[in-house]
């Protein structure tokens, strides 16, 4: 799940942390995104987060700022008055999640509106067409009857240098893995319970008050159940919403096709799935905000079922890794090589065995790292 505008979709997540610490692992760290741990109630996972990342906070909410008043010549207050609109949904239906983001702000000594403001996308643009495409796979098409969920993320150039996996031990959750930029709001990640969420960006038309959708991803990732999940993403009042993947370790995989006022779930009878950037349900279409500009996402799309639905039966992890390397149509492709927007980084989770294995920015380029529990 990506972004246009020039700067981080936050991320949360939690790794064990005594005393708070930024772990880098030990093969070639310059070439892996480090992973922050942290361990405790709500508050205290959001300010050890703080502490580790508050220079990449403090960054990314400056870049915030300098985009919309020297980019869209817009006045800061009016997104400090959208966020604290979006904040009070938040603290009535998700306040462990705004616990999280106070601790953030509290450690950081950021302004909890401004910091806030990070986590709602929805106040900045509606089109979000910038990138991400997903290929699912459960046991049933797998050589090793493994079940993968294989993700690249696309978004602005910049952020690759925020990639973060934090690892949350939150009491009352399961462990959580997840991936994002910044250290608050997830783009990926799995959990404990065998839950994984990967997911696209859509550009709908039906934006509106309520929870960003930034706290749904937390929210996900906090299921024991694929049921919990597909609730979590829908949850009422959403602002607006994501195309949620959620995928569990018995192989039931979901694409949830959201918006802020409506969703389709799209169930994997195939065995596998895959989704880009727009609405694949003919029921949905009527919340695209703008079909002439799904040109990349469709290719994508088409690429991505050609190649999973060729190799059914026999699909394996290097096989994945194959896929999302993919250069068909670049530099709109599977692999994105854009100026503006390009894969920053790829991911495939096993959730069979409960591994994670990450590359930072094109697959094509880079190593995958492996991250577990």
């Amino acid at each position: 799940m990506v972004r246009k505008r020039p700067f981080s979709v936050l991320l949360i997540t939690v790794c064990l942390v005594v005393s708070p610490c930024l772990v880098f692992p030990t093969q070639s760290p310059e070439s892996r995104i480090p992973v922050i741990r942290v361990k405790g109630n709500h508050y205290e996972v959001g300010y050890q987060i703080g502490t580790l990342m508050k220079k990449q906070l403090i960054e990314l909410v400056q870049q915030s700022k300098h985009y919309v008043v020297n980019e869209r010549n817009g006045n800061w207050e009016d997104i400090r008055a959208q966020s604290r609109l979006l904040l009070e949904y938040s603290e009535k239906y998700v306040p462990e999640y705004v616990d999280e983001i106070r601790g953030a702000s509290d450690a950081t000594g950021i302004d909890m509106v401004d910091l806030f403001a990070e986590m709602c996308e929805e106040i900045y643009a509606q089109n979000y067409l910038g990138g991400c495409s997903d290929l699912i796979a459960n046991g049933d098409v797998t050589c090793d009857e493994s079940v993968y969920a294989a993700h690249n993320n696309d978004t602005s150039p910049n952020l690759e240098k925020y990639a973060v996996v934090v690892h949350y031990q939150v009491e009352g959750e399961p462990e959580i893995l997840a991936v994002g930029y910044g250290g608050l709001g997830i783009s990926v990640g799995f959990n404990s319970s065998g839950i994984s969420l990967t997911g696209n960006e859509l550009s709908m038309n039906d934006m509106k008050l309520g929870v960003p959708r930034l706290l749904l991803c937390r929210k996900i990732l906090a299921a024991e159940t694929i049921a919990e999940a597909i609730d979590a993403s829908i949850l009422q009042p959403r602002a607006s919403n994501y195309n949620m993947v959620l995928t569990d370790s018995n192989g039931e995989i979901y694409s949830i096709e959201g918006s802020a006022t409506d969703y389709e779930a799209i169930y994997a009878t195939e065995g596998f799935l895959v989704h880009t950037n727009h609405y694949v349900s003919p029921r949905m279409l009527q919340y695209e905000l703008d079909r002439q500009e799904l040109t990349s996402s469709t290719v994508r799309y088409n690429r991505a079922y050609r190649l999973m639905k060729n190799s059914k039966g026999n699909i394996t992890f290097e096989m994945l890794q194959s896929f999302l390397k993919d250069h068909v149509s670049r530099p709109r492709s599977i692999c994105r090589h854009g100026k503006d927007v390009k894969t920053t980084f790829s991911v495939i989770i096993n959730l069979t065995t409960k591994k994670m294995y990450l590359a930072k920015g094109n697959p094509c380029e880079s190593e995958y790292f492996e991250y577990t529990f």
